[in-house]
């Protein structure tokens, strides 16, 4: 496994990812508007943010990490239990994430990003894909250096 920022030839795997993500694991949060959310969608959105994207390539892209400003506006991982989203989430920390959203009705997102430290920091009420959900902002608390001496 290898987490590496994202090459031209990356984007229509990522993108399909993505799509397929949207399809089955949002699809019950947002309902049929998860379906305009195809790989056309996502290969524009990943050419103009080609430069923030990063994959995790295990034999192929099984991991997608978009991180903007330190926000990680998007992060998954083909596969749960094999360490990928644990992987991309760690990267994320070490180049600087300290803030994500996700939908409040994910209950798994919201568990994984628990259990790696994260805490909910606000939640909003806002429109995406033509619809209001139910948003929760996380951020990771800085962990300060100890003092040597």
């Amino acid at each position: 496994m290898i987490i590496r920022k994202a090459a031209a030839n990356d984007i229509a795997p990522a993108a399909a990812l993505m799509a397929r993500a949207y399809a089955t694991h949002f699809r019950p949060i947002i309902g049929d508007a998860a379906l305009d959310f195809d790989q056309a969608h996502f290969e524009a959105r990943f050419v103009r943010e080609l430069s923030q994207l990063t994959v995790l390539d295990a034999d192929g892209v099984r991991g997608v990490l978009l991180v903007k400003d330190g926000h990680i506006a998007m992060l998954f991982a083909a596969e749960t239990g094999q360490g990928h989203g644990a992987a991309l989430l760690a990267y994320a920390e070490a180049n600087g994430a300290r803030s994500l959203e996700v939908f409040a009705a994910n209950e798994g997102a919201r568990r994984f990003y628990g259990r790696a430290g994260w805490q909910v920091a606000d939640d909003c009420e806002r429109e995406f894909a033509g619809a209001q959900h139910h948003f929760l902002r996380y951020e990771k608390p800085m962990i300060p250096a100890r003092r040597q001496g």
